[in-house]
């Protein structure tokens, strides 16, 4: 089953680099999303890290709610 997501309805602001990255928390990361490894770093580092463009705030309550039809 493939479903898409509609990113345009989610709440998924770009993160300013100097915001914290902690682990085991989900984040776009160029379209993708991931769990950060990393903790206590700024997005900025994590961003050299991992070589990334651009890392957002993942709306895990949104994304469930549009592949399952409702928030699991």
């Amino acid at each position: 089953m493939t479903s898409h997501i509609d990113t345009s309805k989610l709440d998924e602001p770009i993160l300013d680099d100097r915001d914290p990255v902690y682990a085991d928390y989900a984040y776009v990361v160029d379209g993708k999303v991931i769990l950060s490894d990393w903790h206590a770093i700024t997005v900025r580092e994590f961003k050299i890290r991992i070589n990334a463009k651009e890392i957002r705030r993942c709306d895990t309550y949104g994304r469930s709610e549009q592949f399952f039809g409702r928030a699991a």
